[in-house]
């Protein structure tokens, strides 16, 4: 059934159009973890739940397999790309790293609109962490980060810390689940905006990383928890 993944078929039109609309349910899917690591790809079944021919499945499958989300094996063909905890820290020191960096640029740049659009993302934040609503809570946490990046005022440092964000989210939803990282991370987030608003740069880069320092021990000490190797569903 078109619902076992999430996906609904897609509208018959031209064929660059039709992968792009299967590329970006099939990755939606992967990044959910509705499709799981190690999950084979099957062009045929996914070409029957999404109404379309197995081409722009195919094509969509390179795709994901050129962004590392699929891999390709000898004798099984593609499947959903296992993470590695090599990979997972390679992604949070790279995220520390531009994350600090756009912090900085931020404190030095920021509008009064965009402060106040940053303000109101955290009293959000705040309201949704202390009732414990983790689905609403992932889409404010994004667009808070996502106005100190547009803050920053340099489009390749956003685009480059975008790229990361499907990574991002997956790893932020594992780290929440060790006890007391919610009510960390977000007495880290008001300390990040004080920071940004004092247009202090250089305390801002220090809050942002170690930010995304302690959000990567709560990741690994989650995953040792649930003695899991892959990332979970949650």
């Amino acid at each position: 059934m078109p619902e076992e993944f999430g996906l609904t078929p897609v509208e018959i039109e031209i064929q660059p159009q039709v992968r792009d609309k299967v590329y970006k349910r099939l990755r939606q899917a992967i990044v959910e973890g509705r499709l799981k690591p190690g999950e084979r790809l099957i062009e045929r079944k996914f070409a029957q739940l999404l109404g379309v021919s197995r081409t722009p499945v195919r094509e969509a499958i390179r795709i994901l397999e050129s962004e590392g989300l699929v891999v390709n094996l000898p004798r099984v063909g593609a499947v959903v790309a296992q993470v590695t905890d090599t990979e997972v820290m390679e992604v949070y020191r790279i995220r520390a790293v531009l994350e600090g960096l756009a912090a900085r640029m931020a404190a030095e740049k920021i509008k009064p609109e965009e402060m106040n659009a940053l303000t109101g993302r955290l009293e959000a934040i705040e309201q949704l962490a202390l009732k414990k609503r983790l689905g609403e809570l992932e889409g404010v946490h994004l667009e808070f980060h996502k106005v100190i990046y547009q803050a920053a005022c340099s489009p390749r440092l956003y685009e480059m810390i975008i790229s990361l964000i499907d990574y991002i989210t997956r790893y932020t939803r594992v780290g929440y689940c060790h006890p007391g990282r919610l009510e960390e991370a977000t007495r880290e987030h008001r300390q990040l905006l004080e920071a940004i608003k004092r247009k202090d740069g250089v305390l801002a880069e220090r809050v942002a990383r170690e930010h995304i320092d302690n959000s990567r021990r709560a990741y690994f000490s989650e995953m040792a928890n649930h003695s899991m190797s892959m990332v979970p569903v949650i």
